[in-house]
């Protein structure tokens, strides 16, 4: 339960890491996935494994459907609200609870139950109270957040299903590998530099690397040992989170219903944790 905690708190800083640099979204995506591939493929050997055809066979579910999730949540960071886009996200329950329970057969208790609309009134709270001082949202930008919420929830499922054959490490190398691959011709076929010349987007660049990689790593380790629904209501906090960091960086102004919804996300969040 710390492990993905820990990695759900790490996620949060994703929306603000993407939005302070100087890339465009897709080649960005593709070097925080090329440093976490590179961390993780040397780590796994360090540690005597293999990024063999095995890992790469359990991992390519997961990594071509993160690689559609990058792509569309990047270019939507970068073209609407962290609000915005983070709201959109916190529809991952409704995809993800029908899996825990029709999938993976998990018992959703009358907790969890009660908690997840609640969360999802306190984020459609925080849309909708959204100032006016922060900037409007763009459609093309949601659209492309629905779209990478969709892929998450396929990744997360894709995650709990390559556990039961993969150690979380070799999960970790094995479909950043993949996903690097994937997203080279993407940001090559984009409208953006590959390469440019600012040092603080690149340092911004291997910074998200490491905190994001680790935020995947510590959440796959988690996948062996709790419920899909603690993930998934755990990961309703990342959005409340984001758009709080969006207020205190980039001034996104929080308006007053939001100001209610972020507390209802969280106490509904910890309710299921303490039923977990």
């Amino acid at each position: 339960m710390w492990a993905a905690a820990t990695g759900i708190f790490l996620f949060s800083w994703g929306p603000i890491l993407v939005r302070d640099n100087e890339f465009g979204a897709l080649p960005f995506a593709f070097w925080r996935l090329f440093g976490a591939a590179a961390w993780a493929v040397a780590a796994l050997y360090l540690r005597g494994g293999r990024l063999d055809r095995r890992v790469l066979r359990h991992s390519l579910a997961g990594g071509v459907v993160f690689t559609v999730n990058a792509a569309t949540f990047f270019t939507a960071i970068k073209t609407t609200t962290v609000a915005n886009t983070m709201i959109i996200g916190s529809t991952a329950p409704i995809f993800l609870l029908w899996a825990a329970s029709r999938i993976f057969k998990e018992q959703i208790s009358y907790r969890v139950i009660v908690a997840t609309p609640v969360a999802i009134a306190g984020m459609v709270l925080v849309l909708l109270g959204r100032s006016e001082d922060s900037g409007g949202g763009s459609l093309t930008g949601d659209v492309l957040a629905v779209v990478a919420v969709i892929a998450f929830a396929g990744y997360l499922v894709a995650s709990r299903v390559a556990r039961t054959h993969l150690s979380a490490l070799e999960y970790q190398a094995g479909w950043s590998t993949i996903a690097t691959v994937l997203m080279l011709p993407i940001a090559l076929l984009s409208f953006d530099p590959l390469v440019i010349a600012d040092g603080w987007s690149w340092g911004v660049a291997g910074t998200m690397a490491v905190t994001a990689g680790l935020a995947h790593l510590l959440v796959n380790y988690s996948h062996r040992y709790v419920s899909l629904r603690a993930i998934t209501l755990l990961n309703m906090v990342a959005p409340a989170l984001a758009v709080l960091w969006a207020w205190f960086l980039f001034d996104e102004q929080l308006g007053g219903l939001q100001w209610l919804g972020v507390p209802l996300v969280v106490l509904s969040v910890l309710a299921v944790i303490v039923d977990e």
